[in-house]
């Protein structure tokens, strides 16, 4: 078998069949009826009107055989293509180029084959109107006129279709830039608008004659003109997709935020694009971060204040209970127990609130330094033992790696590990044992806090590390907390170089871990 060779003109042959828009589409009466009339006329049991694509032929109509493709390989349209008059051969089993070809040593058994070239409106021949009987016969040069005239109606056939379709193309286009509510556009690479939908008027009030004597460019506000400029620059040099925003005068005056996705076409010179007028969520945005900022401001200046008097409060508290004036009446050393606990509670959440504050601003410094943090595991798990006694919870450590070091700061390592620690024991059954691990995982150390409780609601996973959220925010949840705790430990922990992140089920309960580079530990000084 002779794979047929390919067409000098192949890459505009493609362009033109594809401009056709009949590849793989369903089928249409108007070429059915021709291969079952050149059946009939020339009396072979298929007739085919074929397409030759990179790959394959494909069978835009087909009479007496169920195949819609084969490879272009095999094919023998690939071959007909290759000239303009009718390829003729009498009997495959004879032809060198086709003797042992599949589709003649198998179905459809081809003996028989004639074909003439179908040309797209650019002369491009891009497939066949072809006939195939298993049996070899003659053609004569009457039947070569008669299927070059089946070819010439199923030619206009194609380009007819191309041209409705073309127009009906035109006549969607025309629609959509009519009614879209989004601001499209057709532009010339340095911003020059050539063609405009009606929302551009309906948005910035002006005519069509002032738009299109505009560019992109120049509707920008004037300090917004240079990064719009170095926008279309970017397009230029060949980036697939352009995505920015920029602030677009108005007839009236005012100006509207517009969000930009485009495409350019540097073939072309041509750039694709959507505006969208996004000035209500920009300002919306504008406002929401203006009143977040003025609540951090109130919270933070709020928890300064009340910190100071009341670590001063606990402390004296403290010391009441610790029997500084000597015993308490048994109903006052409770009442004053039960006032320090909450001042400690009330304290923490203060730290909390100025801790996420900081995050947040960028003004929390942490001091890493390498550290072995095997002794830190050690002393957060004796800082919980009576918490942990409190809930009947026992806490385990499996460590693996005595003397490894990270690079940490030592308060905010323990700082998270407080609060995985007082989150697992708080949702562990009682009896139930809380187990705070180190291994090494592929290359990094991972610190782990398993709790064998419920697990985490799966309609709160998403929320786990937002501030303030908990899977029970009702007045009366069991489990006392402020949601803080999990956000704070969150952004330590990314401060320290790892990611925290879990692993829950209800059968299994929760897993909370987070890796962090392992590192040498420092000389001693002498």
């Amino acid at each position: 078998m002779l794979p047929p060779p390919t067409p000098a003109d192949e890459p505009r042959r493609l362009q033109a069949l594809r401009s056709l828009c009949l590849l793989d589409t369903p089928a249409h009466e108007r070429f059915d009826r021709i291969v079952r009339t050149a059946s009939h006329l020339f009396r072979v049991p298929i007739a085919l009107v074929s397409l030759v694509d990179e790959h394959r032929q494909w069978f835009k109509a087909r009479h007496g055989l169920d195949a819609t493709q084969t490879p272009r390989e095999q094919s023998f349209c690939a071959h007909a293509i290759l000239s303009p008059a009718t390829f003729i051969v009498p009997d495959a089993l004879k032809d060198p180029r086709f003797h042992d070809n599949p589709l003649v040593l198998g179905a459809p058994f081809v003996r028989f084959y004639a074909g003439h070239p179908l040309r797209a409106a650019d002369g491009s021949r891009v497939g066949t109107l072809c006939l195939i009987d298993s049996r070899p016969r003659d053609f004569s040069d009457a039947d070569r006129a008669a299927l070059a005239d089946m070819a010439a109606w199923a030619e206009g056939e194609i380009n007819a279709l191309d041209a409705r379709e073309a127009r009906t193309a035109l006549e969607q286009q025309e629609r959509f830039f009519e009614v879209s509510v989004d601001m499209l556009c057709i532009a010339a690479m340095d911003g020059t608008f050539l063609r405009l939908s009606r929302a551009w008027g309906r948005t910035l009030g002006f005519s069509d004659a002032e738009l299109y004597s505009t560019s992109l460019v120049d509707l920008a506000l004037e300090e917004d003109r240079a990064a719009t400029a170095g926008h279309l620059a970017r397009a230029r040099e060949g980036l697939p997709v352009l995505q920015f925003e920029h602030r677009a005068r108005c007839r009236d005056g005012t100006w509207r935020w517009l969000q930009w996705n485009a495409v350019p076409d540097p073939e072309e010179g041509l750039l694709y694009a959507v505006a969208r007028d996004v000035t209500q969520a920009r300002l919306l945005e504008e406002e929401r971060q203006r009143v977040e900022r003025m609540k951090n401001e109130f919270i933070s200046t709020v928890s300064h204040e009340l910190r100071t008097p009341l670590t001063s409060i606990r402390g004296s508290l403290g010391l009441l209970s610790g029997g500084i004036l000597g015993p308490l009446d048994a109903q006052v050393a409770q009442m004053v127990g039960i006032a320090h606990k909450n001042s400690e509670r009330l304290l923490r959440l203060i730290n909390d609130i100025l801790d996420l504050e900081k995050m947040e601003s960028g003004r929390l410094d942490l001091h890493l330094a390498p550290t072995n943090v095997v002794p830190l595991l050690a002393l957060a798990l004796q800082a919980h033992q009576g918490y942990a006694d409190e809930y009947g919870v026992r806490l385990e450590a499996v460590v693996d790696l005595p003397h490894a070091h990270a690079r940490v700061d030592e308060d905010r390592f323990i700082q998270v590990l407080a609060n995985l620690l007082s989150n697992a024991i708080k949702f562990s059954p009682q009896g139930e044992r809380v187990t705070l691990s180190l291994t090494r995982e592929d290359g990094v150390l991972r610190v782990g806090v398993q709790d064998h409780g419920p697990g985490i609601p799966e309609a709160f996973q998403a929320r786990v590390f937002q501030k303030f959220a908990q899977a029970d925010a009702s007045d009366t949840r069991k489990r006392p907390g402020t949601g803080l705790g999990l956000s704070i430990a969150h952004g330590l922990v990314a401060r320290m170089g790892g990611t925290l992140r879990f692993t829950t089920s209800p059968s299994e309960g929760t897993r909370f871990s987070f890796d962090l580079p392992e590192c040498e530990s420092e000389p001693e000084v002498a």
